[in-house]
């Protein structure tokens, strides 16, 4: 496994789509910073340090960026296994399909990790430029544990997007659509069992994130609901990549059995058919 994440890094190095990555997650605290100074005078945070725009970066992040990023990259992945055509000389080395998806799987997890750090010290550089107070270890400290948890928790939450575009690699463009509306919704529950369950605010009640700032919630999350959500989540992506078979292996499997019957029998097929 770990032999199969190294080498998709060394594949996602040549790849366009990690500058899309890495565009988005330094646009979201850049965001945050520009949002503050353009905001009407009621609407500006007053406290607003570098506590606040970390906060800001996981938040833009978790709705709105990473969804679409992480679920882009991980299609696309996916599919230059099959516009390239190599799976034919990949899946000649003994290793079963689904074990292959599921490095391609893990190393998105861990790309998507990196770029939340990333994300992190862009953040912090940006309040360095525009000379925001608050700085110190505890704020770097926090920020950079909980980025790391809210780029986790949101690549597990849309996991069986992933997993799903695997066995349909073509609608991996219309999955990130689907990402990205479906990141967006956590603005919209504020209270409730769904407000508890839904993977995207998991997430945030997971890392101790408060989002009442955000969201105006009208609740505390449940951090067991939230782990048994975003496992949940986990279950239902094993399930789909445990069902990944070999391309052309139902083709195959229904050529063996058309030979493997009697003339006669192959002749009565098609005259029912006809």
């Amino acid at each position: 496994m770990l032999s199969i994440v190294l080498t998709e890094f060394q594949k996602i190095k040549r790849y366009h789509i990690l500058l899309v990555g890495i565009i988005g997650m330094t646009l979201s605290p850049v965001l945050g910073i520009v949002t503050q100074n353009v905001a009407m005078e009621e609407a500006k945070n007053p406290n607003f340090d570098l506590g606040a725009l970390v906060n800001n970066t996981i938040w833009n992040n978790a709705a709105i960026f990473m969804p679409v990023i992480f679920t882009l990259i991980g299609g696309y992945l996916i599919r230059r296994e099959y516009t390239d055509d190599t799976l034919k000389n990949i899946l000649t080395v003994p290793v079963s399909f689904p074990k292959l998806m599921a490095g391609k799987v893990a190393a998105v997890g861990l790309l998507a990790l990196i770029l939340g750090w990333y994300s992190f010290v862009i953040a912090v550089i940006v309040g360095v430029f525009a000379r925001l107070h608050g700085m110190s270890l505890f704020t770097l400290a926090k920020g950079f544990l909980q980025m790391g948890g809210i780029s986790l928790g949101t690549y597990i939450a849309v996991l069986p997007i992933v997993s799903l575009c695997g066995k349909m690699p073509g609608l991996y463009m219309g999955g990130s659509v689907i990402a990205f509306f479906l990141g967006y919704c956590s603005m919209f529950f504020k209270s409730g069992l769904l407000r508890n369950i839904y993977p995207f605010l998991a997430s945030f009640t997971v890392i101790g994130f408060d989002t009442a700032s955000y969201i105006s919630a009208k609740s505390e999350g449940s951090v067991p609901l939230g782990i048994a959500s975003l496992g949940a989540m986990l279950v239902i992506s094993v399930f789909f990549i445990v069902g990944w078979k070999t391309p052309g292996e139902a083709k195959t499997k229904q050529k063996k059995h058309s030979f493997s019957l009697r003339p006669a029998q192959r002749e009565r097929i098609k005259t029912n058919r006809h």
